[in-house]
């Protein structure tokens, strides 16, 4: 990006007059997509862009269905801005064939967007009380537009289209998930059809808010934008991954769920009806898995070849864990204890043979823990901490997926299933689930991936608190 300052440079001349462009920063985080930070001219702005490193294919599956173009994007944004709302302001939107890639220049909020230090440093205290009813206002606002006003054409998504379309990405990649196949064949049966088509962000979370000491000052990343129903975005606040740690306070790691739905109910002078938010956050969390996998895939193929995508690729366990809590309450004993010890996370190495190849990655990690990380700066920082998960997962995989898989293939065999046969056998028939030994071979496979994957993952306490008693 450097060596295309002077490319930028002519396009903020266009638009804001003589200057110079300083202290160009990429900014940590964007699966799918790039923010950098730049000064021209002393005011402070960002170029949010399409990664170099993706293809036109592996933009696509970045994106849900309905995804829309840089440019319609920023044609939302600006109007959106114009209306009132907490968005940035469009500065330019990069010329077909710039050297910069596919994207625009906006300007450049206060505020703190990283979930992990606005959900826990003491500064952002005040902001934490502040953001439920902000959230509620801001979001209200969103779903006041008249689509017939908008300057843009977003795509019309029914809940039937939004699921029809996550089972097709899913298929594509030939998985046996049994319990993504007992939720696709639970939302299929349940699907409802919505009160109203509103404007829908689709991707309303921590992570996508800019926050300040007072709360929040801006709403980003609107690639997923359509039009629909409103409940998807009042209930996306509150998938489980996208609670970062505070897994009891539903509503963004910030709020209960009863004072988010409240609040936005007095915001928008709406009831927001309890049957369908519970649809819409299965929905939800099946729709992010389905995205893990396909953001996952994309490192396979070697369109976006990152560390951070075979981390993404691996959060599957984590969707798997959230729809089981999320589906027990359909089940007929919905407070059944697993009849089986849960996986330890510790496996014993061999002290008689020469070194092992976890010990390998685990003095790796250390080296990156010890070494690197100390030194980073910036995106690095990042970087470097992706690293180090991925490290750990291998470490972990090594030392406990061979007696893991031992424990599942002899379930599987007592239960009369190979994988496929099991997954197969709950998409048609949910109440298959109701079997004792089929719903504790689902749980602890899920928290044996789990324990791999990301054993410090807050709803594997919740889980085991459940369905342990511990």
């Amino acid at each position: 990006m450097h060596d295309k300052l002077e490319e930028l440079e002519e396009l903020c001349a266009l638009k804001l007059g003589p200057g110079t462009v300083t202290e160009l920063t990429q900014l940590s985080g964007g699966a799918s997509m790039e923010s950098w930070r730049f000064f021209y001219a002393d005011r402070p702005l960002v170029l949010r862009r399409l990664p170099f490193t993706a293809s036109p294919t592996a933009a696509a599956a970045d994106n849900d269905v309905g995804s829309i173009p840089l440019a319609t994007q920023a044609g939302l944004i600006d109007y959106l801005h114009g209306v009132g709302l907490k968005v940035p302001e469009v500065i330019a939107q990069l010329p077909a064939g710039s050297a910069l890639g596919e994207g625009f220049i906006m300007s450049c909020i206060n505020g703190e967007a990283l979930p992990n230090r606005l959900l826990h440093k003491p500064e952002f205290s005040q902001a934490r009380n502040n953001l439920s009813s902000q959230c509620a206002k801001e979001l209200a606002h969103i779903h006041r537009i008249d689509p017939d006003d908008l300057p843009v054409t977003l795509p019309v998504l029914s809940p039937r289209a939004l699921l029809e379309e996550q089972e097709r990405f899913y298929r594509q990649f030939g998985s046996s998930n049994a319990v993504f196949e007992l939720a696709f064949g639970w939302l299929n049966r349940t699907c409802p059809e919505p009160q109203e088509y509103r404007l829908v962000h689709a991707d309303f979370r921590m992570g996508n808010f800019l926050v300040d000491g007072e709360g929040l000052t801006a709403v980003l990343d609107w690639e997923l934008a359509h039009i629909g129903d409103p409940l998807r975005d009042i209930s996306f606040l509150c998938i489980p991954s996208w609670r970062f740690g505070q897994y009891d306070l539903e509503a963004g790691g910030f709020a209960s769920l009863e004072n988010w739905l409240g609040d936005y109910e007095t915001a928008s002078g709406q009831r927001v009806p309890r049957e369908h938010f519970e649809w819409w956050m299965i929905f939800n969390i099946l729709w992010w898995g389905v995205t893990c996998l396909r953001l996952g895939s994309t490192f396979r193929d070697g369109s976006v070849p990152t560390v951070e995508r075979t981390i993404i690729g691996r959060r599957i366990s984590e969707v798997e864990l959230d729809l089981l809590l999320s589906l027990e309450t359909q089940r007929a004993d919905s407070n059944a204890v697993l009849l089986a010890p849960p996986p330890s996370l510790n496996a014993e190495l061999a002290t008689d043979e020469e070194v092992q190849y976890a010990e390998v990655a685990q003095a790796l990690a250390q080296w990156n823990k010890s070494d690197i990380l100390p030194e980073a700066s910036g995106h690095g920082v990042f970087a470097s901490r992706v690293a180090n998960n991925a490290l750990g997962m291998v470490v972990r995989a090594l030392r406990l997926e061979e007696p893991y898989g031992q424990r599942q293939a002899q379930r599987l065999a007592e239960l009369g299933y190979d994988n496929k046969a099991l997954a197969n056998a709950l998409r048609a028939d949910f109440e298959r689930c109701n079997d004792r030994a089929t719903w504790d071979h689902l749980r602890l496979t899920t928290l044996e991936r789990l324990a791999i994957d990301q054993p410090q993952y807050a709803g594997r306490a919740v889980a085991l608190k459940h369905w342990c008693g511990f």
